[in-house]
Order: structure tokens, then C-alpha cells, then sequence
């Protein structure tokens, strides 16, 4: 659904931007979004680099279910134990410090928001997940990347002393950034910002958000790391009756999303009822973690090395139950204790896992090309059933490859886990970090306007946004 607030405000008679007469207002705002793209793909960078420094300081392997497994028993339950103490110490240092609990995420700063994301909070919160992810907690990384890449850009934002609403695009900008570089994917970034940040962009919108998106990934493969996320063989051409098999990974995935997303919630009301102090709460979720990794190491981390050895390797059942299992229950600990970062990487991995065990079971378990696309099918499925955005899931499972073929089976089966999956639970996993549940009715509001009216210059006037808190006021 496309919003377009100029149809909800007269047309507004401006003096023409500075640049040049007659300059359309959304090409300064497209050199913006390239810097954008730039910046942004060096915020995630400068993370991977500073996460990977930290992992050599007790291993010689760079990746983390490498450095577990390369650690002897002992150690390996130490260190996600003693990282998620640290990580929580580091959080209530933070809030004592900066006396602000918390800013609003990138989501909540775009949807609801006014696009300004506080230094001193996400500060805290980017070195406290840092310290996290380094020591092996399973959680996503990527979400802390996209949320430093969005800071970044929404200091660039308050240097250029844009207005509200160009902060809000600007910050959309610096989120498609931030996916792109994290995942090789820009095109799924920029559906990642519009399906499920804003729920529908305008064209004109859509291109600064795509500009940022592609220089953003343009900047990680010519500089850091060329070529796409995961190796995978190739998946040869889709017929109708992998329609079927797909349609079956669909329904899966979509009846165990909203199981997915009701442990989570679940588990972290229950379990942070049980420890009042964070330092205390993340380090008992850490030593949990490295209990279970004595079993199988690849419960450490976000999951890129488990998913890169699901594409390049053969696994048995039992190895894969195994592992589903345990990172199952070593995501819901690390979610219920707070520990700052995303889900998105671990959904991805549960959802590959998910596929994997029903190709094992019910299709093809001998086929190497079989098992690669019932994994991607089911990691975009997944994904879909948990977001709501099948768009998104479907294109990023051919970007994270370069496996186009398996597009034809991805689309349908996230089309079915969106909606099935929506059906049995109507929020999604970012509901909250929209700012939905905490604005209600003005989230809603928010909701339906655009980022940008169509007919403004760069440097909007104080009466638009004057106009705008008026119709939410009416509204709710």
C-alpha cells in the first residue's frame, strides 16, 4: 500500500531549493542517500572488524562455532558466561552514566518517530551487544549493525539540520544501508525498510532508499568482503511439482512462526521476572548458552557458520534435530535476558534447520541440490511467517545466494507462511520496535503517512509538521 500525505494537505507554495531553480527536491535528497549507503556500509564494517578483534583475544579462529569448538570444555562454557555478564554490566554502566534508559530504535525513530537517534544510548547499546556477540551469544548481529549504521545516518541528518521529515528518510536510508552491507542483500534492504518499517513507500521515496541500499553494498564488496553471504550449490530449474514440496515448507514454517514468536515473548516476561539485575540476567543466559554448546558448538553465534555448513556440507538427521533444538533454546535464553541484538540471523538459521528436517523427512534427503533449496525455502519461509513481509524474505534468499531458481519455490512458500503465519498471530517480531504497542492509536497515524509529501523542497516548512501533529491529534 503506497501512502502520499500531499493528498491529505494542500499543495504548499515554497521558494525553490538553493541548489539550482527549479531543482526536483529529490535530487539533493538522492546525494544524501548516497552518502548514506556509504557511511552506513563502513558503521557495519567498523562492527564486523571490532567483533572479530575481540574473538582473537581468546581464540586463534576468527569465526565463533570454529573458536568454540577449538576451545577446551571448560573454556567454552566460560566465555558466553562471562560475556554475557560483561554485556550487561556494560548496559547498566551505560544507563548509570547517561541517566536515559534506552532511545528509540531505528524502526520506532522512522515509523513513529522523528528520525533522531541519540548518541549516548546507542552507544551503550552497540558496545554492550558487541560484547555479546564476541563472546558467542546467540543472537543476531545484524541487528546492532543496521542500528549503528542508522545512528550514523541520522547524525548526518542533524549536520545537514534537515527537518523531520527528511530525518525519517534519511534514518530509513541508513537502515536499508546497514541490511545491505550485513547481508549482501540491497534490494531485500530496500523491501526490508518498505514492508516492514513503513508498510508501503511512495516512488519517489523508494529510489533514495534504493540509491542508499546499492552504495551500500557497492562499498562492502569493492572494499571488505565481494561476492554474496553464503556459498551454495546451485539449484537447478524449479518444476511443479517442487510448487507442492514448497507449498509443504510453507505451511510448516508458517504454523511454527507464531510458536517461534510466543516462546520469545514468553520466555523473556517469565524469565527476567526471575533476575532483577542485568548484569546477573545475561551472564546466567551466557552460561546457559555455553552449557549447551559442550553438546553441539554450533549453538555459538548468530548462525552464519551453522547455515554456511548446511549449504556446503551433507547432515544426517540426528546431527540436524540436534541442532535446531539446542540453538532453539539458546536463542529463546539470549532473548529473554535482553541481550542487545536481532533475531533476524538466528530466524534465518532456525528456518534452514526447519527445512532441512522436512526434506530429511517427507522429500528428497539424497539430493545435495535438494537439500539446498529446501533450506533456502525454508529460511525465507521462516522468516516470512515471523515478519510479515514475504517480498523481502523470498529476494533475500536469492541475494544471500545468487540462486535465482529457487526464487520460484521461495515466492509462493513465503507467500503462504506470511499469511499463515499472520493468521494465527497478528503481530509480527517487530511490532514493538515499531512502537506500536506503546503508541496505539498515533503509531497508526504515524503509520499512514509518508516520509516525504510529494511537492516539497528539501528544507521542509515547520507547517507541514504543524499540519501533521493536527491530524494525529484528530485521528486519535
Amino acid at each position: 500500500m503506497t501512502f502520499n500525505i500531499s493528498k491529505k494537505f494542500p499543495r504548499l507554495e515554497h521558494p525553490d531549493p538553493p541548489f539550482s531553480p527549479g531543482l526536483d527536491p529529490m535530487v539533493p535528497m538522492l546525494l544524501v542517500a548516497a552518502a548514506v549507503g556509504f557511511v552506513g556500509s563502513l558503521a557495519v564494517e567498523l562492527f564486523r572488524t571490532a567483533m572479530y578483534t575481540i574473538v582473537r583475544l581468546y581464540s586463534s579462529q576468527e569465526h565463533l562455532v570454529a573458536a568454540a569448538r577449538a576451545l577446551p570444555m571448560e573454556t567454552r562454557v566460560a566465555v558466553p558466561a562471562i560475556a554475557g555478564f560483561a554485556s550487561g554490566l556494560a548496559m547498566w554502566a551505560g544507563h548509570r552514566w547517561i541517566k536515559r534508559p534506552r532511545g528509540p530504535e531505528y524502526m520506532e525513530a522512522v515509523h513513529v518517530g522523528d528520525g533522531v537517534l541519540p548518541l549516548g544510548p546507542n552507544l551503550v547499546r552497540t558496545a554492550s551487544s558487541l560484547i555479546g556477540v564476541s563472546g558467542g551469544i546467540t543472537i543476531g548481529r545484524e541487528g546492532t549493525m543496521i542500528q549503528f549504521a542508522s545512528v550514523a545516518s541520522s547524525l548526518i541528518g542533524r549536520i545537514f539540520h534537515a527537518d523531520e521529515s527528511h530525518r525519517r528518510l534519511i534514518v530509513a536510508c541508513g537502515a536499508a544501508a546497514g541490511f545491505a552491507a550485513a547481508y549482501h542483500a540491497p534490494i531485500a534492504g530496500t523491501l526490508f525498510v518498505a514492508e516492514i518499517i513503513l508498510g508501503g513507500l511512495a516512488l519517489r521515496e523508494i529510489s533514495a532508499v534504493l540509491v542508499a541500499a546499492v552504495i551500500a553494498e557497492l562499498t562492502a564488496q569493492a572494499f571488505f568482503h565481494p561476492g554474496p553471504l553464503y556459498l551454495a550449490r546451485a539449484v537447478p530449474a524449479v518444476g511443479f511439482n517442487d510448487l507442492f514440496d514448497a507449498a509443504l515448507v510453507g505451511l510448516t514454517a508458517g504454523l511454527f512462526g507464531p510458536v517461534f514468536l510466543w516462546l520469545l515473548q514468553t520466555s523473556n516476561r517469565r524469565y527476567q521476572a526471575l533476575f532483577t539485575s542485568l548484569p546477573i540476567r545475561m551472564g546466567v543466559a551466557g552460561l546457559a548458552i555455553g552449557l549447551l554448546s559442550v553438546v553441539r558448538p554450533e549453538v555459538w553465534g548468530n548462525g552464519f557458520s551453522v547455515m554456511q555448513s548446511f549449504l556446503s556440507n551433507h547432515w544426517e538427521l540426528s546431527a540436524v534435530v540436534a541442532v535446531f533444538v539446542l540453538r532453539l533454546v539458546a536463542v529463546t535464553f539470549a532473548g529473554a535476558a535482553g541481550i542487545p541484538g536481532g533475531v533476524l540471523t538466528p530466524t534465518l538459521v532456525t528456518g534452514a534447520s526447519l527445512g532441512l528436517l522436512i526434506g530429511h523427512t517427507m522429500l528428497a534427503p539424497w539430493a545435495d541440490h535438494s537439500q539446498t533449496l529446501w533450506m533456502l525455502v525454508g529460511m525465507g519461509s521462516l522468516l516470512a511467517a515471523t515478519t510479515h513481509a514475504p517480498a523481502m524474505s523470498a529476494i533475500m534468499v536469492f541475494e544471500t545466494t545468487h540462486n535465482y531458481n529457487v526464487v520460484l519455490a521461495a515466492l509462493p512458500a513465503c507467500v503462504i507462511a506470511s499469511v499463515v503465519g499472520s493468521l494465527l498471530r497478528h503481530h509480527s517480531v517487530y511490532t514493538e520496535a515499531l512502537g506500536l504497542g506503546e503508541h496505539g492509536p498515533a503509531a497508526s497515524a504515524a503509520a499512514r503517512r509518508t516520509i516525504l509529501p510529494r511537492a516539497l523542497p528539501f528544507h521542509l516548512r515547520s507547517s507541514v509538521v504543524t499540519a501533521n501533529d493536527t491530524e494525529e491529534k484528530r485521528v486519535a
